[in-house]
């Protein structure tokens, strides 16, 4: 019965009973709420194009990162520095330390890069490099580019229903005003002029 009921009440948003009371305003609120519907429906495939195109545009990205970045092992050759501390989604409160490791073509390569607060000179530490055995960020998940077209769909179509919304709340506002009027109006040719509405 609740949802049969608020099914019956967006339709009559949308298509309102015959009524002889029905006013200019209530005509125009209901034009209103028709053309932003329209141009909903019209925004939903341009939402999709656009985070279909944000997921092509990512997916080679992150899939030359997860190609051409790998692990490797090093030795941590100083005890982290406190001021360096900042977080990240890996390592909630990181620091910088000095680490050395062997590249590929067998040089010793040396950066400062994160690692835990309690990282001692000494220790193993895992860390990725790129193509050219440089210290790097950890490639993207696989997932990432269609998390983001998806992100990017959301965003478009919430922003188009909050877009809608507000505009309705603002015309509802207007043609409410211009109501009070024309009751004002009508009251006093009723009433005469020396009686105001209590409405």
């Amino acid at each position: 019965m609740g949802t049969t009921g608020a099914v019956q009440r967006a339709f009559a948003l949308f298509v309102p009973k015959r009524s002889a009371l029905r006013r200019g305003s209530d005509r125009a609120e209901v034009a209103a709420r028709w053309v932003l519907l329209i141009v909903g429906l019209l925004v939903v495939p341009v939402a999709l194009t656009v985070g279909t195109q944000v997921t092509a545009d990512l997916a080679p990205q992150v899939a030359a990162e997860r190609a051409e970045r790998h692990q490797v092992t090093g030795e941590v050759l100083a005890a982290p520095d406190p001021a360096t501390a900042y977080r990240t989604d890996v390592v909630p409160d990181a620091l910088r330390a000095p680490v050395r490791w062997i590249a590929a073509d067998g040089t010793p390569r040396e950066a400062l890069v994160p690692v835990s607060a309690g990282a001692r000179p000494g220790d193993p530490h895992v860390l990725w490099v790129d193509a050219g055995d440089r210290a790097t960020d950890a490639p993207r998940l696989a997932d990432y580019p269609a998390a983001q077209g998806v992100l990017a769909t959301l965003v478009i179509l919430l922003g188009d229903l909050v877009l809608s919304l507000v505009l309705l709340t603002g015309l509802r506002r207007v043609l409410d005003r211009v109501r009070r009027r024309q009751w004002e109006a009508a009251w006093r040719r009723f009433t005469g002029p020396d009686h105001e509405s209590t409405r």
